[in-house]
């Protein structure tokens, strides 16, 4: 949570944080130690299982104006397997598992580089604008942090402070 309130937008009471997760309540825990608690909107989608196969789902709202269709966790689920696809120190069960926290947090940060920098995503391409066809785009350029794809040289010889 320290990592997202640092990194993202600052939440107001009329521009709200929206977080959903599954039933962990250190979550709420996590989450009010980071935000105050008018800013947010939280959510909570409860697995229910029988011999390992989800069988229902409870959705809660545990703060917050939301609607229980729009809660779930399909996005950060995804992300999870792109992760673990992409990165193979999140693979269980081999001999790439990370086991140093240091080496695998800075795996991580590069991935996020790459992955939010350096890779087009194809769900963000916008497609035919006037005389412009299929214009591909990562996440930065998306929210407008930058405007054009990163090179891994770019990346890795940035300064802080200097972003375009």
């Amino acid at each position: 949570m320290k990592k997202i309130k640092k990194c993202g937008k600052k939440p107001t009471e009329d521009n709200k944080a929206t977080f959903y997760s599954d039933g962990n309540d250190q979550y709420i825990e996590a989450l009010l130690k980071s935000f105050d608690k008018n800013t947010l909107n939280y959510g909570q989608i409860i697995k229910e299982r029988e011999n390992g196969r989800v069988v229902g789902k409870t959705k809660k709202i545990i703060f917050g104006s939301l609607y229980p269709e729009d809660i779930d966790t399909v996005y950060i689920e995804r992300n999870n397997l792109t992760m673990r696809l992409d990165i193979s120190r999140l693979v269980r069960k081999t001999l790439c598992f990370s086991k140093c926290k240091n080496m695998l947090d800075n795996h991580l940060d590069v991935f996020q580089c790459y992955s939010n920098l350096i890779k087009p995503h194809s769900a963000l391409t916008i497609k035919n604008i006037g005389d412009l066809k299929n214009i591909i785009r990562t996440p930065c350029m998306a929210e407008e942090i930058t405007n054009h794809i990163w090179t891994w040289k770019e990346l890795l010889m940035f300064k802080s402070g200097h972003v375009n």
